[in-house]
């Protein structure tokens, strides 16, 4: 497969841009006097993203157990006064809690 010599050359120089640009900030927080480490400091960024998709996670299954816990009253609330027993009900819980649970599986992948 033919590679144009042209996209070689752009990535070439961004990849000087973008070390040009971080020689330039290290020599500024150096005249400032502050040390900064590079790798700790990715590190910590990246903790603090995987925190984030981590809270994220957690407030959707809360919300999903809260949605959960009113169909399960409602189911119970629908067995006990309307339909006791009957199975047939057009409007099944046990339905919408499997699409619940099936929501909670994927966003815990």
């Amino acid at each position: 497969m033919y590679e144009s010599p042209v996209n070689l050359i752009f990535q070439d120089i961004e990849r000087q841009i973008v070390q040009q640009q971080e020689q330039i900030i290290l020599e500024a927080i150096r005249k400032c006097g502050v040390v900064v480490d590079k790798d700790e400091l990715i590190k910590a960024i990246n903790y603090d993203r995987n925190q984030y998709s981590k809270g994220y996670k957690d407030g959707v299954n809360d919300v999903l157990d809260e949605i959960r816990a009113e169909i399960e009253d409602l189911d119970r609330f629908y067995d006990n006064y309307y339909f006791s027993g009957n199975n047939d009900a057009m409007f099944k819980c046990s339905e919408v809690l499997k699409i619940l649970d099936k929501y909670r599986k994927e966003e815990e992948i």
